[in-house]
């Protein structure tokens, strides 16, 4: 990755994409950011005479696809460009088949992104507390895609995932054909651990009624492990095959969830490099070693600010790479907690029932299927308070 927000496309999985197009003789294809042309030469190897029309911003890029092939219209612009159809010498809903691996970045949100945001069926910019490239992107491509055309674009875990985008994934069900969801194995890309899919949608053709859609796991040679089938009015809070297939294969707790039994959930307020510069006792996710009820023992200490645990609380990790879920229990005096700890206060005898859920297998599988996160996973307040016990 570099300044641009660029992750280059293994071959395994630009085949696993193109092998998913359910279009066998398309006549006009679309790359935008085209990289070094891993899924072009997937396009290319499956089908014969197409129409390639490849872009990227990056001019390193462009002379050596376009030394390697010559017959190919390759464009050197920046894929967030308003007016991408006059730029790329192209006519809106006019193409087959479009393919994509988008930049990752923070986009500001202005008159012309709005534009490309809403004419692609994606709602507005401001519906979105944030913005990002793939976006934008994914909205260019439907934009210039043919009624019934096809889009495959590789998108990061949060918008598959996070309750932050439960908009967008309504968007797509509400204004597209969703064809199927391809979990990706972490670290796929180099320099980074981030989650992955490959979304397949068909654009329009609006299904009235809810109907099934394939979640496909596939391992790191791209090749597929597991496929279950979710209706599509299940997908809105979530996309991926973990959560799904954990809500198929394990049956839930019967009793009833934190935010009925009004159990109270807060977030630490400073952060790790804050609390150790204030020179104060405190707990991170580094002081929770697994998943079991130690328990922690602190003085007792007068705090002005941020959020304090004390005696018979939770302390959880929210945040973390591989530490989601580990806890313990404060037994004696008050401490601060960082912002990727939860503290969880409740009576004593509901405290017995969270440890006891949280220690079982059902616990570990719990937070394993919820936790979602592009690097580090992230457990989220709102799941947390479904979580059943």
């Amino acid at each position: 990755m570099n300044e641009l927000g660029q992750y280059y496309t293994e071959s395994s999985f630009s085949d696993l994409l193109i092998s998913f197009i359910s279009n066998n003789n398309p006549k006009k294809v679309l790359e935008l950011g085209v990289g070094k042309g891993s899924l072009l030469k997937a396009a290319l190897q499956r089908w014969n005479n197409i129409d390639f029309i490849g872009a990227d911003v990056d001019d390193d890029n462009i002379s050596m696809l376009s030394n390697e092939f010559p017959n190919i219209n390759f464009y050197l612009l920046n894929g967030l460009s308003s007016k991408l159809d006059s730029k790329l010498n192209l006519e809106i809903n006019s193409i087959d088949v479009a393919i994509c691996n988008p930049p990752y970045l923070y986009i500001d949100k202005n008159k012309e992104v709005n534009s490309i945001v809403y004419n692609a069926g994606l709602g507005k910019s401001t519906n979105y507390k944030r913005l990002t490239s793939d976006i934008v992107f994914m909205a260019q491509n439907l934009i210039l895609l043919k009624s019934g055309g096809e889009l495959g674009i590789i998108l990061p875990d949060g918008l598959i995932t996070s309750h932050e985008f439960e908009f967008f994934r309504k968007q797509i069900l509400n204004n597209h054909l969703l064809l199927g969801i391809i979990e990706l194995p972490d670290r796929i890309f180099k320099k980074t651990e981030a989650k992955t899919f490959i979304l397949l949608i068909k654009k329009g053709n609006i299904s009235k009624k809810s109907y099934r859609v394939p979640l496909i796991k596939a391992d790191k040679d791209g090749l597929i492990l597991d496929k279950i089938f979710i209706t599509s009015d299940n997908l809105i809070r979530r996309m991926d095959y973990t959560y799904h297939k954990w809500q198929k294969s394990t049956p839930s707790l019967s009793g009833k969830s934190l935010g009925e039994l009004n159990v109270k959930i807060q977030r630490g307020k400073y952060t790790k490099k804050e609390l150790t510069m204030m020179n104060v006792d405190f707990i991170h996710t580094s002081d929770l070693y697994s998943n079991t009820s130690s328990e922690l023992i602190f003085r007792k200490n007068k705090y002005e600010n941020g959020v304090i645990a004390q005696k018979g609380d939770i302390v959880l990790s929210r945040v973390g790479k591989r530490c989601i879920g580990t806890f313990s229990i404060i037994k004696k005096g008050n401490v601060l907690i960082s912002d990727c700890i939860y503290r969880i206060q409740t009576t004593e005898v509901i405290r017995k029932k969270i440890i006891d859920a949280l220690n079982s297998d059902y616990g570990k599988k719990w937070m394993k299927a919820h936790s979602h996160g592009v690097c580090a996973k992230v457990i989220s307040k709102t799941d947390l308070l479904n979580f059943r016990v």
